[in-house]
């Protein structure tokens, strides 16, 4: 069983086999919901361990078992749970988070978007009312071999034009007027600490293809949003930076979309570099690109960060389909740190997997390599994702390790994460490796709780006074 190189029959045939072992192999009568949780166990156990069902029934815990002669499901499962989550049950209670056991569902995967590292739009579309602006013309100019359809509202188009289509094929571009939610705090998850971040919205879709993408059960809208309307965006932002409260002065763009990515296209660097230099705010640009072509062109200020969210190149090659490598996005930081601006890193999410250690451990020596002590700030965040995402992950991506992880739902904000001493074992250990290279370092935690940030003596940074 070949769980590297898993596909879709492999899966199934797993499923299968999985199957005839419960009716040869259990000795009691298992309905329907109990059934299920045992066929998704055994096949996360398989897959977690990459052995074989001869494998998993010769393991000494599993064998011993099978000799009893009284056997009932509340000690098989949890000899199941052993298995599966063996760091949790000796480490912490297991009892203390849920634990998500879905049906294991036929797999059905998406037609693989192919992106050669370069974005080009299939075909783009056109809201009727965006025609005339400047921006527009510029964009249409990049693709002149693609003839534009116009849309009365691009809200209409998804209904009455695409049918059986994935928003995850990325091959249409729309160009739109935005006007909402242009500004708003960092929407942080349930009783964890703010870093007090404040989001500016431009756009909507990423060229990228990352595993673990909340995007993917976020949205099903088949195609990249650009607004074009951008000098009217920065009009409304004006009035909108001056009535909000915005205490750490730190804005960000990239929620819904990689920063610069597609700033070859957009140009919105160019728009956006200039209006946060004639404000108090630091504007922060959050990519896994190499596209700064755009800002090379403009003198470093203190009111412009760049910052690349890094991980070792075996996640990236595995996780994070379509983006530059690891080597590349930290070159294109030394690049900018030549010319004079301040970069930032951002450890999110932290995958936890074998030789997680090293590898972060080699990472963190190669950014100060590269960057030295020109790092306006760092942070650290695990993998966590709603419970909605598991499924469509394992849909599309039938391959991937991240889900063998210890991944359970946390009791406050319900979302999958590694357990509280996993967590922690992480933080404290980056920590140590960073401040090796720079006691000083600005470092902070994403979308963590009071309880970790308290056992690990951190408080939430002081952004503007540590990037003047």
């Amino acid at each position: 069983m070949h769980w590297q190189k898993n596909t879709t029959n492999q899966y199934e045939i797993t499923k299968k086999e999985i199957k005839k072992l419960i009716k040869e192999k259990i000795p009691f009568y298992l309905g329907l919901n109990k059934k299920n949780e045992i066929i998704r166990l055994i096949f996360e156990i398989l897959k977690k361990n990459e052995i074989t069902i001869s494998q998993f029934l010769n393991l000494d815990l599993l064998k011993s078992y099978l000799l009893k002669q009284k056997v009932e499901f509340s000690t098989f499962k949890k000899i199941l749970l052993q298995l599966r989550y063996p760091e949790t049950i000796k480490n912490d209670n297991i009892q203390n988070y849920e634990i998500f056991i879905p049906p294991l569902k036929n797999l059905n995967p998406d037609k693989k978007y192919i992106y050669s590292g370069k974005f080009e739009p299939k075909s783009i579309y056109i809201e009727k009312e965006c025609l005339n602006y400047p921006l527009t013309q510029k964009i249409l100019h990049k693709f002149p071999k693609i003839t534009p359809e116009i849309i009365s509202k691009v809200k209409n188009f998804k209904t009455q034009n695409i049918k059986n289509t994935s928003f995850l094929e990325k091959d249409k571009l729309f160009l739109i007027r935005q006007n909402y939610d242009i500004l708003k705090p960092c929407p942080c998850t349930k009783n964890v600490i703010s870093c007090g971040y404040y989001i500016f919205n431009l756009g909507f879709g990423c060229p990228y293809d990352c595993t673990y993408c909340y995007l993917q059960h976020y949205t099903n809208f088949p195609g990249i949003l650009m607004p074009v309307n951008i000098e009217e965006i920065l009009s409304k932002l004006k009035p909108l930076l001056q009535q909000t409260k915005i205490i750490k002065k730190r804005i960000g763009t990239g929620e819904f979309t990689d920063s610069l990515a597609l700033d070859d296209i957009t140009e919105y660097s160019k728009y956006i570099i200039p209006f946060f230099n004639q404000t108090e705010y630091i504007l922060e640009f959050k990519t896994k690109s190499t596209n700064i072509d755009n800002i090379l062109n403009f003198k470093p200020t203190p009111h412009i960060v760049i910052s690349w969210s890094i991980n070792p190149q075996k996640i990236i090659d595995s996780e994070e389909h379509f983006t530059p490598s690891l080597e590349e996005r930290l070159k294109s930081a030394k690049k900018l740190v030549d010319n004079g601006f301040k970069v930032g890193f951002h450890f999110d999410p932290v995958i936890y997997y074998e030789t997680w250690e090293k590898d972060y451990q080699d990472i963190i020596e190669k950014m100060y390599h590269y960057a030295e002590k020109n790092i306006a700030w760092i942070s650290i965040g695990s993998l966590r994702f709603h419970r909605t995402l598991k499924p469509i992950i394992e849909n599309r991506f039938p391959s991937t390790k991240i889900l063998n992880g210890e991944l359970l739902i946390h009791p406050d904000d319900k979302k999958m994460r590694y357990p509280d001493f996993m967590r922690k074992e992480i933080y404290l250990k980056m920590l140590t490796w960073i401040k090796k290279y720079d006691k000083n370092a600005v470092v902070y935690l994403c979308m963590e709780y009071p309880n970790i940030w308290k056992e690990l003596n951190l408080k939430v940074p002081d952004f503007s006074a540590n990037n003047s």
